[in-house]
């Protein structure tokens, strides 16, 4: 092997290392954000017993397999999402700097995407979780998406070797799907659902009989109790929104740090694979408890990481796809 072939394992496996250890404190945020937890101040400890873990059980990855799975402590069970974790977050940091030649690109627009990935990989987990984004952690996303926009513009000669993504896309990007989002989620979802509502419906056409027919004493009361049932029903389920603040200002974060084109492209995966998702739910569900929403983050951010990799290059496939070629003049 070359000199360069070993210096390129011998970063990969670096790589891989840094990403489990990251990977580890990203396990940390997923399961204490959402409960307000600090980060910082209390040492980690067994779910079951609260034994606090000593450092060489702390060993990503590898302390899991060495304990099986295992406490050492009581010997529950250790959730298999904190290996799954630390290892998505390592592979993925591979790819990243496998996608991008760092020797001969350079190492900080590699470094701040993979920084960006963990953030992703948070709000995913966190979302599939409790169906909820921290806002602080979105608000990390937004301000790394824009700070590698600002220095992919100012300092180009460093940061812009090896991306793809101009300003102008970035910003684009920053409204290309979130504004869609914004509309359908904020706008249209309200309004569809008020006219499909059985609940709303049997308000509407109780109200229009109430006013408009006069109605034996016994049936107007009827009425009244039928359209104080309704109208209780219709206050308990609320207005029906169909994407949530967190899944824009996600995809804001996203078209900002990728560009438009992979915003758009990640769009489409989760789309297509959150329709799929919600299909096997339906199939699956009770007829007596129908399943009327669910987390759409993780299909988001699975859209967006893998967008990262290939998200631009695919549409650029399909605009030259639908490009009708110069016709040659005489």
């Amino acid at each position: 092997m070359d000199f360069i072939t070993v210096c390129n394992i011998g970063i990969h496996i670096m790589v891989f290392l840094f990403g489990i250890c990251i990977g580890s404190f990203l396990n940390v945020c997923i399961f204490r954000l959402p409960t307000g937890e600090s980060l910082t101040k209390q040492n980690s400890h067994c779910m079951t017993c609260g034994t606090p873990i000593k450092w060489y059980d702390l060993i990503p990855v590898f302390s899991w397999l060495i304990l099986r799975g295992k406490c050492r402590a009581c010997g529950a069970k250790i959730s298999g999402r904190y290996i799954l974790v630390e290892s998505l977050t390592g592979i993925l940091f591979v790819l990243t700097f496998l996608r991008f030649d760092v020797i001969t690109d350079g190492l900080y627009y590699p470094a701040l995407l993979c920084l960006f990935i963990a953030g992703l990989i948070v709000i995913g987990f966190e979302d599939y979780d409790t169906q909820e984004m921290t806002v602080g952690v979105l608000m990390y996303l937004l301000l790394l998406a824009f700070v590698t926009r600002v220095l992919t513009s100012v300092l180009p000669t460093r940061f812009i070797r090896g991306c793809d993504v101009s300003l102008e896309d970035g910003i684009i990007g920053l409204f290309a799907v979130s504004v869609p989002l914004l509309i359908f989620g904020f706008v249209l979802t309200p309004l569809i659902c008020n006219f499909i509502d059985e609940d709303r419906k049997a308000v509407r056409k109780i109200r229009k009989r109430l006013k408009t027919e006069k109605l034996p004493v016994s049936e107007e009361q009827k009425l009244k109790k039928a359209l104080e049932t309704h109208t209780t029903a219709v206050k308990e389920k609320g207005v029906t929104f169909g994407f949530g603040m967190g899944d824009i200002i996600l995809m804001s974060a996203g078209g900002l740090m990728l560009g438009w084109k992979a915003a758009v492209v990640a769009a489409f995966i989760a789309i297509i694979s959150g329709a799929v998702y919600a299909a096997v739910l339906k199939a699956r569900a009770d007829s007596d408890k129908p399943v009327r929403a669910f987390a759409f983050g993780p299909f988001l951010t699975a859209g967006l990481i893998l967008s990262s990799f290939f998200g631009t290059q695919l549409m650029n496939l399909y605009i030259d796809f639908l490009t009708v070629p110069a016709v040659p003049t005489m």
